[in-house]
């Protein structure tokens, strides 16, 4: 992404972003994880807030930031349909501001909600309850594994 792309999605509300190098900061960030804008000091290299903050503070206990290149950041869109329009998805919000122990709980409970009620929700097709028991269960995996969730790459 250039400067001018980083501005107009800027300008536009964005304030997170892909990483899509393969590895930065010597391991911290992977390709594909998701990082919100800290600060644009108008350069190259804006600061963003690491994904996964409790796992970086093992590591890394006062630096929850650090400094990206453009070229190696794409904006983070919604890919597809969905019926939040905004930025953040409530799971994110979710997983952003609980435990990660709590979030984990969260999940396990919804996975359990849809089987409990599979097949007997007025209107609701097994199918789409036994999705919905996936898309939690993948959340759980990617939450146990230390990664942020990304609710967009769930299947519909």
């Amino acid at each position: 992404m250039n400067r001018q792309e980083f501005e107009k999605y800027i300008n536009q509300g964005g304030k997170l972003f892909v990483v899509t190098a393969p590895q930065l900061g010597a391991g911290y960030l992977n390709k594909g994880e998701i990082v919100e804008l800290k600060n644009d000091d108008g350069s190259s290299l804006p600061a963003f807030y690491y994904p996964n903050k409790e796992r970086r503070e093992e590591t890394l206990p006062f630096d929850n930031w650090t400094f990206i290149h453009l070229k190696d950041l794409e904006p983070y869109t919604v890919t597809t349909a969905n019926h939040y329009d905004t930025l953040h998805q409530p799971i994110e919000t979710m997983q952003a501001n609980m435990t990660p122990e709590e979030f984990q709980g969260y999940a396990k409970g919804n996975i359990i909600k849809y089987v409990c009620r599979m097949g007997r929700k007025a209107g609701e097709d097994k199918l789409k309850e036994a999705k919905k028991i996936r898309n939690y269960a993948k959340w759980l995996i990617e939450s146990l594994e230390g990664k942020t969730i990304n609710p967009r790459e769930i299947e519909q």
